[in-house]
């Protein structure tokens, strides 16, 4: 059944509806585009809640990160931001490690 077919609803509602319905269209369509999101790997409700918060908290981070940056475009932020990420990362796990790199196992051993 159509949602404009449904009598209950005033024809501001229904457009009202359909706007809020474009907007979620929109922004799944910058998800898949831009994060490459293209589908939900998990078939449970509490895997898929996970994967669209990740997807959302990624997203926040590009788009401030692109701000912050005054960069135009995803790909070369995304880009940018993975490898300021990485390097930031390196440099953590290095100070960790004391500046030897054989300690760095350690690191990522569990506890």
């Amino acid at each position: 059944m159509f949602l404009t077919n449904n009598k209950t609803y005033r024809a501001l509602e229904i457009a009202e509806l359909y706007k809020k319905r474009w907007e979620i269209e929109v922004f799944f369509n910058f998800l898949k585009q831009n994060l490459n999101f293209s589908h939900l790997l998990s078939h449970h409700y509490n895997g898929m809640q996970v994967e669209m918060y990740m997807a959302l908290i990624s997203a926040i981070l590009i788009l401030v990160y692109k701000k912050e940056n005054n960069l135009s475009g995803y790909k070369i932020t995304k880009l940018k931001m993975a490898l300021e990420l990485e390097s930031l990362l390196i440099k953590e796990v290095v100070i960790i490690c004391g500046g030897d790199p054989n300690k760095a196992d350690d690191v990522w051993a569990p506890s």
